[in-house]
């Protein structure tokens, strides 16, 4: 039997509409419409072709649907996005549900440490009034700053948010949204990433991510006005700022700055601390350190040296990358605890739809091609998977 609602899942995470999907397969939106309601079934040579365009094996289509909705529409808070179109948003959602079902499966096979975000986010609900101000955004970022142990230059933030429980993705996130990131109904939390972002912009995508994380755990984001939409991201950015940038740490270099509006005098400090530019003289702006005459003329430098896209250094300070899922396949398979045709199996779905998924290079998987046998396991593999 074939399943309609398979199609529509792996349509939807390909961020495909039934129109551009037809169009690849040769036939009207309305036929895919009628092959995912199971008004109609696809002819064999359509199922083949579904097939390769979507990266699944034939069986996935006539499996009945397995993914879990563990991510809510309502729980995905955007970066940089004043309105989400509905379409964009439930094809975001099916991404985090099959990445979530696959992470689950392959974290069977270990002894994962737990949350400690969870930990963090208790001390956090307990700081928080009825009504968010900059002084307890401020109190989160430094408390969550200590729990986490960000080190002084900000080095080590991807690392220590993977470290913390937090699953962090990368992909074409595409649209107005830069990043976004969720609770899952089981308190998983994942930050997905954009690509092509500078790495001292993907700090601040990540701390801004984790602001909604820590002070937006139970907002329900599809019922929030364009204003209501615009504060909480006026919160998520002043808890990045707080959070990358410590008055206590910062206060002693603005006031060394000697041409304060000039965008070059925050070079050594974007190279010291990891942060760009721009962020860099917001912070001194708000901390009292610039006039909004000085403000105004910072931006209109920042557009006469074209460094509103790119800034000095944005090639030089190394991009780093999520490397807790990589690391979770390296182990598995590395230690025959299971092989890369099994995990194919198991998801209906074929290698090059895992490495896009999770962005990982087409090589990765070379070394694992052939491999079927089950023994060498570590301490940090469950015991009952033990020969």
């Amino acid at each position: 039997m074939f399943y309609g609602k398979n199609l529509q899942l792996v349509r939807m995470l390909h961020g495909l509409s039934r129109k551009e999907l037809g169009e690849r397969l040769d036939v009207t939106e309305q036929s895919i419409w009628q092959f995912e309601k199971q008004m109609t079934e696809p002819s064999l040579e359509n199922v083949f072709q579904l097939k390769s365009i979507l990266q699944v094996k034939s069986a996935f289509f006539f499996e009945q649907p397995t993914i879990t909705q563990t991510f809510p529409e309502n729980n995905v808070a955007y970066r940089k996005a004043d309105v989400v179109s509905r379409k964009k948003t439930n094809s975001e959602v099916v991404y985090l549900n099959v990445v979530a079902e696959i992470i689950s499966y392959l974290e069977g096979f270990l002894n994962v440490p737990s949350t400690t975000l969870i930990a963090l986010r208790k001390k956090v609900i307990a700081l928080l009034p009825s009504e968010l101000t900059n002084v307890t955004i401020d109190k989160v970022a430094t408390l969550a700053r200590e729990f986490l142990n960000i080190q002084p230059d900000n080095s080590n933030l991807l690392l220590a948010l993977e470290k913390s429980g937090i699953h962090i993705l990368e992909k074409n996130v595409g649209g107005k949204a830069d990043a976004y990131s969720a609770w899952s109904t089981k308190d998983v939390p994942i930050i997905v990433l954009g690509i092509k972002k500078s790495a001292v912009r993907r700090n601040f995508d990540l701390a801004h991510e984790l602001g909604h994380l820590l002070l937006h755990a139970h907002v329900d984001f599809s019922t929030l006005e364009k204003r209501e939409r615009a504060q909480i991201e006026k919160e998520a950015d002043y808890f990045a700022s707080c959070f990358l940038l410590p008055v206590q740490t910062v206060k002693r270099e603005f006031e060394g700055i000697k041409k304060i509006s000039n965008p070059d005098s925050y070079i050594p400090l974007k190279l010291k601390y990891h942060v760009s530019i721009q962020a860099l003289e917001m912070r001194a702006y708000k901390l009292g350190f610039l006039t909004a005459k000085q403000h105004s003329y910072f931006y209109r430098q920042i557009s006469l040296n074209n460094y509103k896209m790119e800034e000095p250094l944005d090639r030089e300070i190394v991009l780093k990358r999520p490397g807790k899922i990589r690391s979770i396949f390296r182990l598995i398979l590395s230690n025959h605890v299971t092989d890369l045709q099994s995990i194919e199996e198991h998801f209906q779905i074929e290698r090059s739809l895992l490495e896009e998924m999770f962005s990982i290079e087409s090589d990765f998987f070379i070394p694992y091609e052939k491999q079927n046998n089950f023994t060498d396991f570590n301490n940090i593999l469950r015991p009952n998977f033990n020969a």
